[in-house]
């Protein structure tokens, strides 16, 4: 069964490294050893205040996040789960983080997709989370350059489901961080529904120009 499942991927999809296009011998993963290894060299956390992440969003995140969520390559988020594991999970430990979000996508992004990004890497590292609606569909936030329209194609796309935040502390998770209009909005959902103890964000990737 495992020969004929490798076949079937051989045959209709690409076994190039997500990095740097190399044909990867292993059909368990999508990024050949040696991009996997400058990627964990690179995995350090960096934080501008309240806000953490691994890596700036630069060509080899951009490709390895667009093959992730547009080309079908769920099984990425194995090898993602991988990279960030350690300093994920001391995050939690260290900012005793009571409740993790992962922000959500729309319907319509779900039907597309298959998956929501980030509840599977979670569910990769066994991590428990809360979930948020997101009642709008909305436009991808990458193709809209200017920041007050970011700003209002996000406004009110959020709805926080009835979870006793009172004095917790929230870590909310998203893959990337750009100017920070989605997580502005989710964090006015949340505080407006509770009063939580303080709120943190990490996402794998943070734009460089990206200020708080």
């Amino acid at each position: 069964m495992k020969s004929l499942s490798q076949s079937f991927r051989k045959l209709f999809f690409s076994v190039k490294c997500s990095v740097c296009g190399k044909i990867i011998e292993d059909e368990n993963n999508y990024i050949c050893h040696e991009c996997f290894k400058i990627l964990k060299r690179k995995a350090e956390m960096k934080n501008i205040f309240n806000y953490y992440f691994l890596y700036y969003y630069d060509e080899d995140i951009k490709k390895i996040i667009a093959d992730y969520k547009l080309k079908n390559r769920k099984g990425l988020s194995r090898e993602i789960s991988i990279l960030i594991k350690k300093p994920l999970k001391e995050l939690i430990q260290e900012k005793r983080i009571n409740i993790v979000i992962p922000v959500p996508i729309s319907r319509n992004r779900m039907r597309e997709r298959g998956f929501n990004q980030i509840e599977e890497i979670l569910e990769e590292l066994d991590i428990d989370y809360k979930t948020m609606d997101r009642i709008k569909d909305t436009e991808h936030m990458y193709s809209i350059l200017e920041e007050k329209k970011r700003e209002e194609n996000i406004k009110k796309a959020f709805k926080h489901n009835e979870v006793d935040a009172d004095g917790k502390n929230i870590l909310i998770i998203d893959d990337i961080v750009t100017t920070g209009s989605t997580i502005r909005e989710v964090v006015k959902e949340i505080r407006k529904r509770s009063s939580p103890k303080e709120i943190y964000v990490f996402s794998i990737a943070m734009s460089r120009f990206f200020k708080k």
